[in-house]
């Protein structure tokens, strides 16, 4: 062995003893921690169609029974504010459950008002008795027509009285009865006595009434 090898011999090894020793102390690799953040879903502005708040209220309803079913969906008017063509600020939506005879309900609203918060309002349960010949329950399969096309089908039908006669709209829901084929929507103008009321098929988009 050369003098020139036991030269180079050592200074390798010192490299390599001074590489591992550099990597060895570096420092540790950061690791932040990443925060999930669970976003809440962005509450529309303004009246808004009943399938848009309905489908939202789903969401958090179908969680507390299993044997869930829809008993009602209503517009409500908020004072001060206008609602239009099938769509409000507010909607009112009634879930039943029959295994524990409780109906469940809830607000879904675009705006504050009082104590209502914008978007999804619990309003508490109550004893339900059960389905009847006038009132009876329906699921999510059995409507696809939403207010909005809803509106403009009942609109079409009472054109004519409505021409003669400067009525609010005084009524908009969803319900089912034995008697129908399909939940159906009411919508009525005006009073029972001095109105105009129609049903539209929530499944079809037929009208029935006058």
């Amino acid at each position: 062995m050369t003098r020139s090898s036991l030269i180079r011999i050592p200074c390798a090894v010192t490299l390599a003893v001074s590489l591992t020793f550099l990597i060895g102390c570096g420092e540790e690799p950061k690791h932040e921690a990443v925060k999930a953040e669970v976003k809440k879903p962005a509450v529309p502005e303004g009246p808004i169609a009943a399938l848009t708040a309905y489908y939202e209220v789903y969401k958090v309803a179908r969680t507390l029974a299993p044997d869930l079913q829809t008993a009602s969906i209503v517009g409500k008017e908020v004072e001060g504010a206008k609602s239009g063509e099938g769509k409000y600020l507010q909607w009112a939506i009634v879930f039943v459950s029959a295994s524990k005879q409780t109906a469940y309900q809830f607000l879904y609203s675009t705006v504050e008002q009082g104590n209502t918060l914008k978007g999804i309002n619990n309003q508490g349960t109550q004893r339900w008795g059960g389905a009847s010949q006038a009132a009876t329950t329906f699921t999510n399969q059995d409507f696809s027509v939403d207010s909005d096309a809803a509106f403009k089908a009942a609109a079409e039908k009472a054109a004519d009285w409505l021409k003669k006669n400067d009525k609010p709209l005084t009524e908009f829901a969803l319900g089912n009865a034995s008697k129908f084929p399909s939940p159906m929507w009411y919508i009525q103008w005006g009073t029972k006595s001095n109105g105009f009321a129609t049903y539209v098929n929530a499944a079809t988009g037929k009208v029935y009434g006058k």
